[in-house]
């Protein structure tokens, strides 16, 4: 072996990490720092890959909320991740899940046409609604009118 890779492996010696395949929803606590304090940030998502092997090894994460998604890459024996907690396991059978990707997408523009067509039924209730009460308030004026007249042309 190289002295390289003995000193990248001497690096993670001591560092447990979790094996991590394509499809495992995990949760990261990654260190960040602002200003003078350090805090943990949690990042949960779904793993899409794992690229290189041994040391340099890395993962890319993401998470979908509501209309937008994240992605974030993370070397895997990071010292600023502090934890890796895996929430879910799921079968799938692709080592790299990129289909993913356009999956959100259609799903966002599906839910796009799904806000369009219910904005266009709520305004067309609103609208029959409206139209409805018009011909009913009419029809009680005709129906006064009509009632008016008779005791006009009696008298």
């Amino acid at each position: 072996m190289d002295a390289l890779r003995l000193f990248e492996l001497k690096q993670i010696e001591g560092v447990d990490r979790p094996i991590l395949r394509a499809g495992d929803i995990v949760r990261i606590g990654t260190k960040v720092v602002e200003g003078d304090k350090t805090r943990i940030q949690a990042f949960e998502g779904t793993v899409l890959g794992i690229k290189g092997s041994g040391p340099s090894t890395s993962f890319t994460v993401r998470r979908e909320t509501g209309k937008f998604a994240v992605e974030r890459v993370f070397p895997l024996y990071s010292p600023l991740i502090t934890n890796i907690e895996i929430v879910k396991r799921q079968k799938v059978r692709r080592a790299q899940l990129n289909y993913l990707r356009q999956e959100g997408r259609r799903r966002v523009k599906e839910d796009e046409l799904a806000m369009q067509r219910h904005v266009k039924e709520e305004s067309d209730k609103k609208r029959l609604a409206k139209e409805a009460s018009d011909k009913a308030e009419e029809e009680s004026a005709k129906a006064a009118k009509a009632e008016a007249v008779p005791e006009e042309t009696a008298e």
